[in-house]
């Protein structure tokens, strides 16, 4: 299979029991853990995704999915099986990237949340990365900042460290045709090994990490169309 991202809108989804019913013991239980209504209701539809869009390429039951998750926290599919996946939620957005690779990572943000994201630059952004942004016009800085920071989540995900990996010890730099990811010897990766894509899905940004096998050669990202539930999960 191809490498496809999956995405739905958390409020063009409603809550049923049949949706609850797809979810394991131990995921209906951090359902209910969650207070504020609106993380609930995006907590089932995030797993609702990952367990349908799964199922679906695996052409099991979604009921049947099991999921183990490594020392930094990353899920994976028990037992192992030939497909992968990752996933991201922002409010007004799930998304879930599905590969037959395991070195992928996906992240979305509302482009309303730039002004955020900016404030938090000297935190969040690599030395390179401020200097970059500082000399864009005023304009595009907003764009920017919140490009560099789903992509830089699409990296540590891909990684599968998460926040492990210090976020000023990698620089993505931007030239006319691809974007560039310059990495410190200290975290012992090759940038340019990393594949990245940037999309707008409505008033969301996405960003997915690819590991590409030969230097120059393409990886395939397929959009997919809005998702939307197996009849069987209505």
């Amino acid at each position: 299979m191809t490498t496809q991202l999956w995405w739905v809108n958390p409020d063009a989804f409603q809550a049923s029991p049949a949706a609850l019913a797809l979810l394991s013991e131990a995921e209906r239980a951090q359902h209910q853990r969650y207070i504020p209504p609106q993380k609930r209701h995006e907590y089932l539809v995030t797993r609702v995704l990952v367990r349908t869009v799964l199922c679906r390429a695996l052409g099991v039951a979604p009921q049947t999915l099991q999921f183990i998750s490594n020392a930094w926290g990353r899920p994976a599919l028990w037992p192992p099986a030939p497909l992968h996946f990752n996933v991201s939620h922002t409010e007004g957005l799930v998304v879930c990237l599905v590969s037959p690779d395991p070195d992928i990572g996906v992240d979305t943000e509302r482009l309303a949340r730039a002004p955020d994201l900016l404030a938090l630059a000297p935190t969040v952004f690599a030395p390179q990365e401020l200097r970059d942004l500082a000399v864009l016009p005023a304009s595009e800085q907003a764009h920017r900042a919140v490009v560099l920071w789903t992509l830089k989540e699409s990296y540590i995900k891909a990684r599968g460290m998460g926040l492990a990996l210090p976020l000023d010890g990698f620089a993505f730099r931007f030239d006319a045709d691809r974007v560039r990811l310059e990495v410190s010897s200290a975290l012992e990766d090759d940038g340019d090994r990393w594949q990245f894509h940037t999309q707008l899905l409505g008033s969301h940004c996405v960003s997915t990490c690819l590991a590409g096998f030969d230097r120059g050669v393409s990886l395939p990202l397929e959009l997919a169309p809005p998702w939307t539930l197996h009849p069987f999960a209505l």
